[in-house]
């Protein structure tokens, strides 16, 4: 028995189709070559799954022999009308059917729930979500920037993982709530922790907060900082276990258990406001008393005397990151409660003096950024600075977690110092090996271990920061050009046919060969032409070709050269790893097999889009000095470098200077 679904509005329909039209353009290279890998290695591309549909006959999905890109596919269901972008989350036809409450979608808010780790947080489908189109599209954009930051891969589900030497728990939110309750029935004071990008931070430079820390029962990884760390530590965190989501879930199990609360902290009423709202919500609970946090030490003995003396078994602190925390560890040998938790600013939500972020925005991890519109002058401290220094520690610790454990002799002779410079792409071994050694201040036959890891360290997180600009800058070039990609598909074809990307093998790093894509700007036959056109080349050196009037050229490709757009394809190969944003151009074999011994420096690193000599004058420089610029790049590049030469490469296009 199936149930009526309301209508899907027309306006809808256009939107899905056209957006699932956009994609599927945008990736149907990648679909392509997909196909062909399969074909080739397995013999099997396609199969078919069915899915319940709303009607009485299953939909076909079409999927590919294996998972990677997969889903994509169902695009082609979203443009017959049988799926949406977003909607309920779709039943397999193998399992039995239960009524869908909208249109089932290729994206839904339940799976979004799962893989951000607020899987308990119930979601209610707004009702116009297939009547109204603006609702319909901002659904669809949320959906897309929630799966884009989460991850459905699963690592090891560990019970517990070390960050900057703290232990902290990986927890459902009930086995963590059912840990507190079972507490909360004992003598001993158990103590109980949460911790978020914020207190990581602290916990960073503060070893007594990190020792405090430790000694609790169990330590809670709270918000999408954690979730980050543990992901990049291959480690799948079970849930987002944050006070301000636990209190409701925690009073309604401690009224169902009979278990009593206080609450210590905040100003004075705020835990009156909220202790009185769970009493509204849940008339069976106990709140055994309230008292603000603003008390002197010399209050402290007649605070605790109160908690005792209320009979709670559940102590809920709320003085901010260290300093609960270490009041609980400070007293909780005088405390009668079973269970004592330090809970940040949790009193002040329930109180309604913060407002909490809407569902939509704690869905994608980005409830910071509402605390930040909030209290901009308190937090942005906390937030702009701290989130990125946050993730730079966690990188530093996973980089030098790896080297270190890499290595198990203290010391390091010239030879492996030689060795490992080469591998950190440096241009000039011996040179680097002595700069560096002069730099250590060590002879050449043995350096302090740990100054060696450090240098190399840093080498190792400026490549890192460098692949990361690589991947969220191709990507999002790659999104946002998209239109582009389409248009000029369009003009190349409209002009002359063939093939409308134009691959060819150029020399990457360490002169590896790779595939290279480009918008054709060319005529078919330009390689067959080439030979007659030898004795025209215009570029001083004999190893580059170049003529400003070349006939092979098309009118769309003169004029996409001239813009760089025949070179945006190239954003494939970055996302890839073949290339990077910036370094040296890649290389013709042919032309590689003409370079005297110190041109080959440029091969050294890996190939990029733009460099030093692109936004000096492109071809109008003759070879010998793009060698020179491209080596001078090799020894100065940083993260700081790459961003101020793709600035400069924006000019360098708009003004088409040295373009042909």
């Amino acid at each position: 028995m199936r149930i009526h679904i309301k209508q899907v509005s027309a306006s809808v329909r256009i939107i899905e189709t056209l957006l699932s039209l956009m994609i599927l353009v945008f990736i149907s290279p990648i679909l392509l070559l997909k196909a062909i890998h399969l074909k080739m290695t397995s013999g099997k591309v396609f199969e078919t799954l069915y899915i319940h549909s709303t009607k009485t006959e299953p939909i076909p999905l079409l999927q590919f022999s294996d998972s990677k890109f997969s889903s994509l596919l169902g695009l082609l269901n979203v443009i017959k009308g049988e799926l949406g972008l977003v909607g309920e989350q779709y039943q397999y036809a193998v399992l039995p059917y239960h009524d869908y409450l909208v249109r089932p979608g290729l994206m839904s808010f339940k799976q979004m729930h799962a893989r951000m780790g607020i899987s308990y947080d119930h979601y209610v489908i707004n009702p116009k979500l297939n009547t109204s189109a603006g609702c319909y599209l901002l659904a669809t954009l949320r959906c897309l920037l929630g799966y884009t930051l989460s991850s459905r891969v699963i690592y090891s589900a560990q019970k517990q993982f070390s960050l900057f030497k703290v232990t902290i728990s990986n927890m459902t939110m009930n086995d963590a709530i059912s840990c507190v309750i079972n507490s909360a029935k004992t003598s001993q004071c158990d103590s109980y922790a949460f911790v978020n990008a914020d207190c990581m931070n602290i916990a960073y430079k503060n070893q007594q907060y990190r020792q405090i820390l430790n000694q609790n029962k169990h330590v809670f990884a709270d918000g999408s900082g954690l979730r980050l760390a543990c992901k990049l530590q291959r480690i799948a965190l079970k849930d987002n276990v944050n006070g301000t989501d636990m209190f409701p879930l925690l009073c309604q199990q401690a009224a169902e258990h009979g278990v009593g609360i206080f609450m210590l902290g905040a100003k004075t009423d705020i835990a009156n406001k909220a202790a009185a709202k769970m009493q509204l919500r849940f008339p069976q609970l106990r709140i055994c008393g309230t008292h603000d946090g603003y008390f002197s030490a010399q209050q402290t003995e007649a605070v605790i005397n109160t908690i005792n003396a209320s009979g709670a078994q559940i102590l809920l602190v709320a003085m901010g990151a260290p300093t609960q925390e270490r009041w609980i560890a400070e007293h909780s040998a005088k405390l009668n409660v079973g269970a004592a938790i330090g809970v940040g600013g949790l009193f002040d939500f329930y109180a309604d003096s913060v407002s909490r972020a809407p569902v939509a925005v704690r869905q994608m991890g980005m409830e910071w950024t509402w605390r930040l519109m909030q209290e901009p002058k308190r937090m942005w401290r906390r937030y702009v600075v701290g989130n990125p220094l946050f993730v730079m520690r966690v990188f530093t610790e996973l980089v030098q977690q790896k080297i270190f454990n890499s290595k198990s002799e203290p010391t390091a002779n010239l030879g492996e110092l030689q060795n490992a410079a080469i591998n950190f792409q440096n241009a000039n071994s011996t040179a680097a090996t002595e700069q560096t050694l002069s730099m250590l201040g060590k002879n050449l036959h043995q350096v302090n271990h740990k100054k060696y890891q450090w240098f190399f360290l840093k080498i190792k997180l400026n490549l890192i920061a460098k692949r990361l600009l690589d991947i969220f800058g191709s990507s999002a070039l790659l999104l946002l050009l998209s239109p582009l990609f389409l248009l000029t598909a369009l003009a190349i074809r409209f002009e002359s046919k063939g093939a409308v990307l134009f691959s060819q093998t150029r020399a990457g790093q360490d002169n590896q060969p790779f595939t290279m894509w480009k918008f054709r700007s060319m005529f078919n036959d330009a390689e067959a032409r080439l030979a007659k056109l030898q004795s025209e080349n215009e570029m001083r050196g004999g190893v580059l070709f170049k003529m400003k009037q070349d006939p092979r050229i098309t009118q769309v490709g003169k004029w996409i050269r001239k813009l760089s757009i025949d070179e945006l394809p190239q954003l494939w190969n970055v996302l890839k790893g073949d290339m990077s944003l910036v370094g040296p151009r890649p290389a013709l074999p042919s032309e590689v097999n003409q370079y005297q011994l110190s041109d080959r420096r440029r091969l050294m690193v890996k190939p990029g889009i733009t460099c030093i000599w692109q936004v000096s004058g492109r071809s109008d420089i003759p070879f010998d000095k793009q060698v020179e610029l491209d080596v001078d790049y090799i020894y100065q590049q940083s993260l700081v470098k790459d961003i101020q030469l793709l600035f400069k490469t924006i000019p360098a296009v708009l003004f088409a200077r040295g373009a042909y």
